[in-house]
């Protein structure tokens, strides 16, 4: 989910589109294990769904049969608050309060080249209002699929290397305002070769904890991680995609299995009427995602907003979060 990306499925080899924070054009092939960015939705898909929300709709407060019954929203907050229009969508997750687990600031792919005044106030107000903000850092698959750094190298010492310098950058310019983690993107998802792949985010993992203790890591592969990457991250994104995706995706057995729903988000875009999200939330909590972001919004850019007024609303309580 690079900058102003999209998250979308893929295994390893098959790299997701993404879309720079400030050129809403794809810069990857889209070749990716079964989801597709398209808006069409057969009628009969759309009158199923349909009928899945009242259902959830008449179900509203009863809790899931999964673990998930209680979750938080969690934001691919690719908005900039030195613009009107993003410091209004800082605002509205702020006075979501702890409502918002997560939201997840992008500069520009990353930290950017230094400080900007009205990030550090956006980490600031939104942490004093109990959620916790997560720099963005692309791994770029750690160039396994010929994703160069921006020095335009491809090695696994390259990536290693930018990868733990936007890190420091992060810390440096927003550790004081109160950035709680780190959000790593364009992550691998099998385990590889005598675990070749998840050691290389175990890693990133290890030296983010060590330098920044208490950090809060997310691994975003976009698609199902194996379960090798149970301890590479504290959170994994385990569904990227469109709402009419999500509606006949089945989630792998080792997270419908799982005691520990806080371990799983899921990222659910072109989800557009209320009927639709409610339905969303309800198979979120089925599939025991503890972390859960569903928008109308739709490529080329599904996280350059908020959902506003009912939508919202309805989102946040559907969760049973507060705010």
């Amino acid at each position: 989910m690079k900058g102003a990306h999209v998250f979308t499925s893929r295994r390893s080899t098959s790299p997701h589109p993404s879309i720079s924070p400030h050129a809403a054009t794809s810069t990857r092939p889209a070749t990716g294990s079964g989801r597709t960015a398209g808006r069409a939705r057969a009628a009969v898909l759309a009158a199923a769904a349909t009928a899945l929300a009242l259902t959830a709709l008449g179900a509203a407060g009863a809790p899931a049969d999964a673990a998930a019954g209680v979750q938080h929203v969690a934001v691919p907050a690719y908005f900039d608050p030195s613009t009107t229009a993003g410091a209004s969508y800082w605002s509205q997750l702020e006075k979501a309060g702890p409502g918002v687990g997560i939201a997840v600031a992008n500069p520009s792919n990353g930290p950017g080249t230094a400080a900007n005044s009205a990030y550090a106030t956006a980490v600031k107000a939104a942490k004093a209002d109990g959620t916790k903000v997560l720099g963005y850092v692309d791994t770029g698959y750690f160039g396994t699929t010929g994703r160069t750094t921006r020095n335009g190298q491809t090695s696994v010492a390259a990536w290693t290397a930018q990868i733990n310098a936007d890190v420091a950058n992060w810390y440096s310019w927003y550790g004081s305002s109160g950035l709680a983690g780190i959000f790593f993107d364009d992550a691998l998802n099998d385990c590889g070769t005598g675990n070749a792949h998840v050691n290389l985010y175990s890693g990133i993992n290890t030296t983010t904890k060590q330098a920044h203790p208490g950090a809060v890591t997310v691994d975003n592969p976009g698609a199902p991680a194996d379960q090798c990457y149970s301890s590479a991250a504290d959170i994994l994104v385990m569904y990227e995609g469109t709402y009419a995706g999500y509606t006949g995706w089945t989630p792998p057995a080792w997270e419908q299995n799982s005691t520990d729903p806080g371990k799983f988000w899921h990222l659910v875009y072109d989800t557009p009427t209320q009927a639709d999200l409610v339905n969303t939330v309800a198979l979120s909590k089925q599939r025991n995602a503890g972390y859960l972001y569903a928008t109308p919004d739709d490529l080329p850019n599904p996280w350059d907003t908020l959902p506003t007024g009912s939508y919202w609303s309805q989102e946040l309580s559907g969760t049973a979060a507060t705010g």
